[in-house]
């Protein structure tokens, strides 16, 4: 116990820096814990289902010549499901049908509920997934006006009342009655839902998909054993022959296969990268912090050795000095998670915000091991590294300079830290760009100030809306279209003159006003004045080589799927609008005039957001049974980016913290030089050195080593950064004289720090050093 009593009294009287070290554990354990966990949580998606090497889902994928042309599409055709049970009775148990193609706004007495997500299944679904259903039995999920709600969310509105029998209004088109409960889907999936809905209601709204048409349904299986996944997938793609046509023409072919539910969210490249780079911040943080804590510890040794040597002399040995550290290093620790605790207490809904998942998910019972191995892991090398260096100090050195032949881990410490340090702020610096380049880039209209409102079901009830709008004092103007403009519109096939697919077209209806009022851009031609006339995207001319010639020519699309007699004729082409956003290629677009709009694209006078809250108001109350609500397309484009938005603030925490550690290591590594160099400062002075000379010699000293270390965390960002970019469609990386600049001013902050740090002993009377020594 006297080893602790010892520490305790090191502690207390703040030798070796225990405050600064007690908060870079604090952080880097915060950081280090919550990133790691993340990790975990998302490598774990989809594996809360009862046996999940057996519940796989359907996928598809466009392959020319053997070569794959885009990754994976996991919505796919109504008929397979039933169609594939037949094909393959005996590999497969059940299938079941979902969709999470359509979220619809759910009310409870007229009130709109935020925050549910839903899903439409058929009543396969819980004898498919194995998820348990707590009350009602699977067949009332048949009928369109039926509903089943999770355990979380009935208790959330209904408190402690029983939710069978209630109602909900589905975009009040229509109501479902609550008939069943279910236990609830945790967060780390990738159909997460707190409501489920009949199939029919998918059905009712978007009409029954076939073969080829309507891919947006989710298809699952439950097969009998693990080992007929190999199996079914050697076998699927001529029993999908047997019931449509694979071959698009031109040698282009539509691939089926199955995986593994578990599986599919780490198939998508952009979550295994983001993984990757989340993986590299985790112990970026981490490990910076425990070589920021060994630094402290190795640069305070000039004035701990007498310490050591005094428990050597009186018969301790090299066991009792290192569990001394062992008991200073677990005490910290000890600290560092009750500080890291309050911490996340006091943060808990920024936090979550942050890494979007909750806390509670993010640590239960199967994911204790993360904190706990973190913790255990920083004890361990925090604890022993420092504790050896001390207890093999022979007792003859103990009072001599014996530090000076440690300066090599120390500068060693400390460039790993500006290594750690500059290629986070590299990875800050892309992160920061590339949102505000996603936000900013033109989207083919003029989206400042312009909202967009939808009313669904029957498309009589827009009539008299858009003139009802256009007369209120605010409105600018407004114009009607078939979709949102930064949405999945309609698609159809492209072909050739032989009938080869090219590619899908996206397009949507439009009224005649809508171009001029949301200020799309006409490259050549002439907007359309009559129905069945359109405008195309500059990527659909070239992609159908039209050349020179693109007006008056035909669409090559089914009419009925525009709610047309003929193929629509084209009248002019405008700049592209970017309705999948930036997280994919370009699609081909196409606008056609035609009256059957549901959309209103509403153009507001400053300010917009007071204006955007006035328009709101103004419908609910004049049409209190549409489901009608404006947002903005800027409010779209910050949703669509949001996981963007969510890692560019992860980084900003890491690097805050990690520029904090590194700065609170260099403090004490100036701290230990000048007091290690005191009486040779004093001796430069008396010989006619300036403080200037002093802090230039000091900074020079700094530079040596962060220079270089600089240099390199650039480079790593530069990589990894290029890794990050990938995921976005048409997006370059920053110019390298970014990163030049970064760096320049990482340097400038390092010898910012340094000489303020080094400012007194550099001013201070030489004589005052001379007698110390």
């Amino acid at each position: 116990m006297r080893q602790l009593y010892y520490t305790l009294q090191t502690l207390l009287r703040g030798q070796g820096g225990t405050l600064e070290k007690l908060i870079s554990l604090t952080l880097g354990l915060v950081m280090g814990v919550l990133l790691f966990a993340q990790i975990v949580y998302e490598l774990s998606f989809d594996r809360f289902y009862p046996n999940p090497e057996t519940l796989v889902m359907l996928r598809m994928r466009e392959v020319r010549q053997g070569v794959p042309e885009r990754e994976y599409n996991y919505g796919t055709y109504r008929p397979a499901a039933a169609d594939l049970s037949e094909a393959f009775p005996e590999l497969i148990k059940s299938a079941c049908l979902t969709s999470n193609f359509w979220q619809p706004t759910i009310y409870k007495d007229d009130k709109k509920l935020e925050n549910i997500q839903t899903l439409f299944a058929d009543t396969a679904y819980f004898q498919t997934t194995g998820l348990q259903l707590l009350q009602g039995t699977p067949k009332d999920l048949g009928v369109q006006g039926n509903a089943f709600i999770s355990q979380r969310k009935a208790r959330e509105l209904y408190g402690d009342e029983n939710p069978i029998g209630k109602e909900l209004s589905i975009e009040k088109l229509f109501n479902v009655t609550i008939r069943g409960v279910y236990a609830d889907i945790p967060g780390n999936s990738i159909m997460p839902h707190d409501l489920l809905l009949s199939m029919a209601a998918i059905d009712w709204s978007f009409g029954a998909g076939t073969w080829g048409t309507n891919n947006l349904y989710g298809v699952l299986f439950r097969l009998k054993q693990a080992a007929d996944v190999a199996t079914m997938n050697s076998r699927i793609q001529k029993a999908v022959e047997q019931y449509t046509d694979t071959h698009l023409g031109d040698d282009v072919v539509t691939e089926y296969s199955i995986l593994p539910l578990y599986k599919v969210y780490r198939s998508f490249p952009d979550s295994t990268r983001r993984l990757v780079i989340l993986g590299v911040l985790g112990f970026s943080i981490f490990f910076v912090s425990v070589l920021n804590y060994v630094l402290r510890a190795v640069a305070t040794m000039s004035r701990r050795a007498k310490m050591v040597g005094v428990h050597k002399c009186c018969g301790a040995d090299g066991w009792h000095i290192l569990s001394m550290f062992l008991w200073e290093t677990g005490l910290l620790v000890v600290a560092s998670i009750l500080c890291g605790g309050i911490l996340l207490w006091l943060l808990r809904e920024q936090v979550e915000e942050l890494l979007g998942s909750s806390l509670s998910d993010l640590f239960t019972g199967q994911t204790l091991y993360i904190p706990l191995g973190t913790v255990l892991l920083l004890f361990i090398v925090a604890g022993v590294v420092p504790g050896r260096i001390y207890a093999r100090i022979p007792v003859t050195q103990v009072f001599r300079r014996y530090t000076d032949g440690k300066r090599s881990w120390k500068r060693g410490l400390l460039f790993v830290q500006f290594i750690g340090m500059s290629f986070i702020g590299g990875l800050l610096l892309t992160t920061v760009w590339q949102y505000h380049d996603l936000m900013n880039r033109n989207v083919g209209f003029r989206s400042e100030g312009l909202a967009v409102g939808t009313v669904t079901g029957n498309i009589k009830r827009a009539n008299g809306v858009a003139d009802a709008i256009r007369r209120e004092p605010y409105v600018e103007a407004i114009a009607g279209s078939g979709t949102s403009l930064l949405a999945h519109y309609s698609t159809n096939r492209l072909t050739d003159s032989q009938g080869n697919f090219i590619c899908p077209l996206h397009f949507t209806l439009m009224d005649k006003e809508m171009p001029q009022v949301t200020g799309m851009t006409l490259l050549e031609g002439h907007w359309p004045q009559h129905r069945g006339e359109a405008v195309v995207g500059r990527t659909t001319v070239e992609t159908m080589k039209w050349g020179d010639t693109a007006i008056g020519r035909k669409l090559p699309i089914d009419p009925s799927w525009a709610r047309l007699e003929e193929q629509p004729v084209v009248t002019g082409v405008v700049e592209d609008v970017r309705n999948m956003g930036f997280f994919e290629s370009q699609t081909c677009t196409a606008f056609i005039l035609n009256d059957r709009v549901r959309t209103f694209n509403v153009r507001l006078k400053n300010p917009v957001e007071d204006n955007l809250k006035k328009l709101n108001d103004f419908v609910k109350s004049t049409y209190p049974d549409l489901a009608l609500e404006f947002t903005t397309y800027q409010e779209i484009r910050q949703e669509q980016n949001a996981s963007v938005s969510a890692f560019r603030n992860t980084v900003w925490v890491t690097t805050g913290c990690i520029i904090l550690i590194v700065l609170m290591g260099l403090i004490g590594y100036v701290s230990d030089e000048t007091q290690r160099r005191s009486k040779e400062i004093a001796i430069r002075k008396v010989n006619g050195a300036e403080a200037g000379n002093i802090l230039g010699m000091l900074s020079i000293d700094i530079l040596k080593i962060a220079v270089v270390a600089v240099a390199v965390g650039m480079a790593s960002a530069w990589y990894v950064s290029g890794q990050w970019m990938q995921q976005f469609a048409d997006s370059q990386l920053l110019s390298p004289l970014w990163y030049a600049l970064l760096a320049l001013l990482l340097l400038m902050l390092i010898v910012t720090v340094v000489v303020c740090k080094a400012w007194r002993i550099a001013n201070e009377n030489p004589v005052v050093s001379i007698k110390s020594e």
